[in-house]
């Protein structure tokens, strides 16, 4: 449902030009594929490594957006 409800601002701010929508059309196909191969590396991965990392992309990515967000601020 929240999905649906995210069409809205994506439609009011033009977000659904024919590139976007033909780059989703030929990507739809390998969403099953992904879907698998995660599910299966997870299984072959011990889920302490993949908290381990999760936890530093996420550190990695927060960082990122906090240097971002400095460096706008100063400049």
């Amino acid at each position: 449902m929240l999905n649906v409800v995210k069409l809205i601002p994506y439609a009011s701010l033009g977000e659904f030009d024919t590139t976007n929508l033909m780059t989703a059309l030929v990507l739809m196909p390998l969403a099953p594929i992904g879907v698998a191969l995660g599910v299966y590396l997870l299984h072959r991965v011990s889920q302490s490594l993949v908290y381990q990392i999760c936890y530093l992309c996420l550190f990695l990515s927060g960082m990122k957006l906090t240097i971002d967000g400095v460096t706008m601020l100063s400049g």
